[in-house]
């Protein structure tokens, strides 16, 4: 389904000609879990790889770029980040280029990178498109905005104790904002009718900004303060 003219919601990704963007793997998120006393079942790996591989296998691109949040902890690399960020990268096609858009949880993301000679940027532009993670504002931002970080998901009047994750598209001072759903299936993400946000994207008031959510197929809900 087309959120914007020439960019397509395909599941949890977009894709832009040849391109293809996924946000907020999370990997290693369960061993940060662990080691803080929750135990959660190890399947984060094995369902976002599954998920990714069915995704590429279904379009047609050269690239695929992963807008921030690649890994879980911030200062270290766990032996689950290392083990299963590589087992993603190994995962995709090698003929598909890999870039890693830095999120503000890659702080030690480039050792990893640098066992497969993947890119690390701070924010990826093509065409009139700017990829960046959302965490921070950058000087150089083009007419349309991809960004993550803060894992919208909505929530509503029938179901309240249930939220679903989607895309969201509105505007950000005259450019065209476009927030993709985190790609790990233990993240929900913020509740856009009620949440409170983190990225200075979303500081001002969403209820104007439209909403496509992602379950057994994409559905448009129209936006958000008619729902």
């Amino acid at each position: 389904m087309e959120i914007h003219p020439g960019i397509e919601i395909v599941d949890l990704a977009l894709q832009y000609k040849d391109i293809l963007i996924i946000g907020d793997l999370q990997l290693g998120y369960e061993e940060y879990l662990a080691k803080h006393g929750y135990l959660v079942p190890r399947f984060q790996f094995h369902d976002i790889k599954e998920r990714l591989t069915k995704i590429l296998s279904s379009v047609s691109v050269k690239k695929l770029i992963v807008n921030g949040d690649i890994k879980h902890e911030f200062g270290i690399i766990s032996e689950q980040e290392w083990r299963d960020v590589l087992g993603i990268i190994d995962a995709v096609h090698p003929e598909v280029e890999i870039i890693f858009v830095k999120g503000n949880h890659d702080i030690a993301l480039g050792p990893i990178a640098r066992k497969r000679e993947v890119q690390v940027v701070p924010y990826y532009a093509v065409d009139n498109i700017t990829i960046l993670h959302g965490d921070k504002i950058i000087p150089e931002l083009t007419d349309i905005l991809i960004i993550g970080h803060e894992h919208p998901a909505i929530s509503f009047p029938e179901r309240k104790d249930e939220k679903f994750k989607c895309f969201l598209k509105g505007k950000w001072k005259g450019h065209t904002l476009l927030v993709m759903p985190s790609f790990n299936p233990l993240t929900a993400g913020t509740d856009v009718r009620s949440g409170t946000f983190l990225s200075p994207f979303l500081a001002g008031d969403l209820h104007h900004f439209s909403v496509w959510v992602v379950e057994d197929k994409v559905y448009y809900f129209g936006k958000i303060e008619d729902i």
